[in-house]
This record gives structure tokens, sequence and C-alpha cells, in this order.
């Protein structure tokens, strides 16, 4: 082969082999970028936009689904509202129960504390809680107040004052205490009990919420108790004024889905919170009804339980008495005894009237925030004999709602 051939050859071999290359390039895709284990690694940009953003009901913007851990199985058919406290923070021993200290279920945890103190909130693992602090000065001003509305009635009407702890007070792990600054609600119960005068009764759910805290009986992300808590209030109220309380097993049952409460906002959305689950138990009369009045004072007719599995994820808790209203009148025709009690209230009330309703004629329901009338005048026309104080603990320490309340009682 001459020397001319064979150059001319040798180009049109390099020729090819560039048209080969540029055929691979455009036709074989691209491989992924992998780790060991054939892991294929997308890019955040990718991913980000594959997942469109949309807003939910509490008018957050979220990528794709809220990305918490799943709440229990809506379809389960045990005997709870929801799971207990994660078993990984109770120790255990004999009888698969070790007290803490002061004689009550422990409560363990291995998370870290993440304060936010802006909003007065602490986050533990999965679950919020609400910072609390006795302040004297202004649990002193309630207690002047109850003992006021004790002395505005004859002695045949009795007036209870049910003081109830929240969350934080509660459920928060025996091992981070010191972690968080906090008043112990038990003692500060104590202090105000001190200050209440007879013939006011004070009903303490302190010890009977703190027997059954490794139960579901508060919300980890929001600063309300669950109905399985409001529950034991309602059984402890029984115990004091003589009544036999029904088993839980005893009420129907009901699941309204998924719920994200206060703490999610509290927190700028932190992303460790757990979903909560609304379970609600309803009265087991036939013939309850009530009706409420509106903002605008119209009287509607309602339910003490609502269907709020239709709601947005943040209004579940509305499930209790159409949430909060000025005046709420609960009858039931099924008790002929003529019973009926005044509840003074906020929010806390909401999950607990349900469970009296079986126990009288009539509940009229009052929440002192919005409620323009006097208490004297309204338990004189309505011939009540029972007067119910319904606050949870971090309401006394507020000034305005404990302004609001004061001037209710006369």
């Amino acid at each position: 082969m001459s020397n001319f051939n064979r150059k001319k050859l040798i180009s049109l071999f390099f020729v090819l082999g560039i048209c080969i290359c540029l055929l691979c390039e455009f036709c074989i895709p691209e491989r992924p970028n992998v780790k060991s284990g054939d892991k294929v690694i997308v890019s955040k940009a990718l991913k980000s936009s594959a997942e469109p953003k949309k807003k939910d009901d509490t008018g957050l913007n979220i990528s794709g689904s809220l990305k918490m851990t799943p709440e229990p199985d809506d379809n389960s058919d045990d005997n709870s509202d929801a799971e207990p406290v994660d078993n990984s923070l109770v120790t255990k021993g004999q009888n698969n129960i070790v007290l803490n200290s002061d004689g009550y279920p422990q409560i363990l945890s291995d998370d870290k504390v993440k304060m936010y103190r802006d909003t007065g909130t602490a986050v533990i693992g999965d679950t919020g809680f609400e910072i609390y602090n006795y302040v004297p000065s202004i649990a002193g001003t309630y207690a002047k107040a109850i003992n006021k509305a004790g002395s505005l009635f004859d002695k045949d009407v009795k007036v209870y004052d049910v003081l109830i702890p929240t969350g934080v007070g509660v459920t928060l792990p025996d091992n981070k205490m010191d972690k968080v600054n906090s008043s112990h609600q038990g003692e500060s119960i104590e202090k105000l009990e001190s200050k209440i005068k007879s013939p006011v009764e004070t009903i303490s759910l302190y010890d009977i919420l703190m027997t059954h805290r490794t139960e579901y009986i508060f919300f980890r992300t929001d600063h309300h108790w669950t109905a399985r808590g409001a529950y034991y209030g309602y059984r402890k109220i029984c115990e004091v004024t003589g009544r036999t309380p029904h088993e839980l097993s005893e009420y129907p049952k009901k699941k309204f889905g998924s719920f994200i409460g206060t703490y999610y906002g509290d927190t700028n959305g932190n992303k460790k919170l757990r979903k909560d689950s609304v379970v609600a138990y309803y009265p087991l009369g036939e013939q309850i009804s009530m009706t409420y009045r509106t903002d605008s004072g119209k009287t509607t007719e309602g339910s003490v339980i609502v269907d709020s599995s239709n709601f947005g994820i943040s209004g579940k808790y509305l499930a209790f008495m159409a949430g909060d209203n000025s005046y709420s009148l609960i009858t039931n025709k099924e008790v002929e005894d003529g019973s009926v009690c005044v509840v003074v209230k906020e929010s806390y009330g909401n999950a607990l009237v349900p469970y009296m309703a079986d126990h009288y004629s009539e509940i009229y329901v009052v929440d002192y925030r919005y409620y323009k009338g006097k208490l004297s005048k309204l338990v004189k026309e309505k011939k009540a004999k029972e007067v119910f104080f319904m606050n949870n603990l971090s309401m006394t320490r507020n000034s305005y709602l404990v302004g609001k309340l004061n001037q209710l009682i006369k």
C-alpha cells in the first residue's frame, strides 16, 4: 500500500471514530450519579421542581406533604383514641410501670429540648409544650374573683372551681424538668387552692391526669387536652359531686382525622412535631340537643359533638361544642329531675362539657371571654343549683383573661 493511501485510510478511521463518539453522546442517556449500593442521588433542584408547592389551612407553604411522623392508623379497632406516649419514654419495671419521685408513672426522654422563647414553647422529640410560670399577684386576683362568685348565691347553690393542668405540667418527661423553666403545676394548684375559700369547692385534676400521664391525654401539636384527657376530668367531677360516671368504653366513638394545632405555628413549623388525631365520644342520651349564640347574636341549632372530618387540619378541635361561643344551652329530655348547672369556661371546657350532658336536664355554658351578661342573673333566672368554673392553669397567670372573668362575676 502506498504511503498516500495509508495516510488516507488513517484519516478515514479517525473521522469514523469521531462520528461514533458523537453518536454515543447524543443517543445514550447520561447515567445519574451513584454511590455505593447503587442508590441514585437526585439533586435538590430536580426534587423541588417535581413537588409543586401548596398551602394548607394553617397558611404555611409546604412542599408536598407535611414531613412529620405519621399519626396512628385511623382504621384501627383499638379502644384508645390514639396511641399512648411513646413506650421508649416510659421506664418499665415491675408490673410494667416505674414510678417517679412523686409517685406517678415515670416518663423519660433521650431527646434534646428545643426552646422558642418568643412564644414560650418547648419541643421535646415529637411533642410541643407551652411553658407555664406561676405569677402570685395574678393568681391572687383569680382567687379573689372565684371567692367573689361564692358570695353571690344562696347556700343551695354549689360553686366549684375546676383547675386543669396543662401538658407541660403532666406529660413533660421527668428528666427534662430542669431543662425547661416551667413552674411545678401540682404545687401551683395547691397555692391557688389555699387562696380559695368556702363555700367554693376546688376540684383539682392534677392527680387524676398525672395517674394517666402515659396515655394520649394532651395533643402533641396543640395546647389543648384530648377527649380522653377531658374524660378523666369528667370522672373527677363526678367523684366530687356524687354522680356515677360512665365508662369510656360505653360511649360511641368517632375519629375525625389528623390535626395540627397551635404549636406548629409557635415553632415556625417544626417538622419534628407529629400530627395529632382528633377523636370524640358522643353522649349516651338520644334526646340531647344544643343551641348556641353566634357572634352576631343569632341563636343557632348545634350539637355537643360536631363531625369535623371535613374541617381544615387546624380546625379539628371545633368538634367539641362547635368551638368557642359566648352562650350555649344543652338540653337532655331524658333527665327529668330538673337538674340545672351553669358552666363558665374557656376552650378547655369544650371537650369536657359533652360528658356532663348525660347527667343534667339543662346545662348553660358561657365563655367568659365573650359573654356580656351577669353571672348572678343567669344562675337565678335558670334556677341552677351548681356553678362550675373550668379553667386551664395557664389562664390564671394572664391578667387580661382574669380581668374578663372578673367582669362576669357580678
